[in-house]
């Protein structure tokens, strides 16, 4: 997997974003088909399964849609109960991991 990390999770199950600072972390989780990691360069890389490889990160071949991932971090803030929702709005991959970091710390 070609990565840059730090990077972000966004979990199908939960819609929650999760910080990963570097690849090794990625076995602390217990990751689900269709989670996807977005690294700081803004690659997407979605969790797949098959028989023979089990679990692996597949690699897309376009950016995160900036406006989508917007989305989703005013979605998991208002989760957490941050207040100001409409104002939190990311212009790179980069912010949005600093994001997730700064809200995972509140």
């Amino acid at each position: 997997m070609n990565c840059q990390f730090p990077a972000i999770v966004h979990c199908t199950d939960t819609h929650d974003f999760i910080h990963i600072t570097e690849a090794e972390e990625l076995n602390e989780h217990h990751w689900h088909a269709g989670d996807r990691l977005i690294d700081s360069a803004g690659r997407v890389h979605v969790l797949s399964q098959n028989e023979q490889l089990g679990l692996y990160w597949k690699g897309l071949p376009d950016l995160i849609c900036l406006s989508e991932l917007n989305a989703g971090l005013r979605q998991f803030a208002a989760g957490l109960g941050i207040c100001c929702i409409p104002k939190l709005t990311i212009r790179s991959a980069k912010e949005a991991v600093a994001l997730v970091v700064w809200l995972e710390m509140q």
